[in-house]
């Protein structure tokens, strides 16, 4: 068992399209149904920078960029979003053109994305775990962190924009099981599921945001609705409900 640590709950609500992509990518790009961890940590990161009056996006290390978002990258132990509804995938192929020397010459690109509306509301709520001791070093504090949740506006892209609906705070601790019941999202490995959902492979966000082109990944469990996970399990209950955590 370790320490009480805060914990951030927010609730949000598409307008329809969340456009996330998967990385790295070619011009025929392929989109992701469910919202990995890294678009949530941009997701908050974006206000809480502007909270301390930085306002950069990308961070330029000689020929490399990163997201900016790894300058609070620290302050998270572990994210998870819950999905009501199931998105459903589409896309488009789009045709550009482009003027090179006079001549005018065209290209095929894709333009994917999950949607989210139709005839069952869609909500989406991340849980944020914060490190307390990476909070108590930095410039931030708890209030910043939940003022910068009610900021979030978009999850990724310009098109994937959120509504902020409700923010909860609380303490919670991480504890050791053998089963539990969750709907939020949870690492799949040598675990035991009773339910439906589906496996996604994203970024491990522990290892980086921004250049994805060598980054680790691990495979992720989005429940539709809620599912029984049995094994050797950390937990921590938020609210009433229960998150699985990283092994």
């Amino acid at each position: 068992m370790i320490p009480l640590t805060f914990f951030l709950k927010v609730t949000m609500r598409p307008t329809g399209i969340v456009a996330l992509r998967a990385l790295p990518q070619s011009k025929m790009r392929t989109a992701l149904r469910y919202v990995p961890p890294t678009t949530l940590i941009g997701a908050i990161a974006y206000p809480l920078l502007h909270i301390a009056g930085d306002r950069s996006e990308t961070v330029y290390e000689g020929k490399n960029f990163r997201s900016a978002a790894e300058r609070v990258l620290g302050l998270f132990g572990w994210v998870t979003v819950k999905t009501l509804g199931k998105p459903r995938l589409q896309g488009t192929l789009l045709k550009i053109n482009t003027i090179y020397r006079g001549k005018v010459q065209s290209a095929v690109t894709s333009f994917p994305f999950a949607v989210t509306y139709g005839t069952r509301d869609t909500l989406l709520t991340t849980v944020y775990l914060i490190n307390e001791d990476a909070l108590e070093r930095s410039t931030y504090t708890m209030k910043d962190i939940e003022r910068a949740a009610w900021g979030i506006t978009r999850l990724g892209s310009r098109e994937s924009v959120v509504s902020v609906e409700g923010v909860e705070t609380g303490r919670t601790e991480a504890v050791e099981s053998k089963a539990a019941e969750t709907a939020y999202a949870f690492q799949f490995k040598g675990l035991e599921v009773e339910g439906k959902g589906t496996l996604q492979s994203v970024v491990d966000w522990r290892s980086g945001i921004g250049d994805y082109s060598k980054a680790s990944r691990l495979v992720m469990f989005y429940p539709e609705g809620s599912v029984r996970v049995r094994g050797r399990l950390r937990t921590a209950k938020v609210g009433e409900e229960v998150v699985v955590l990283a092994h």
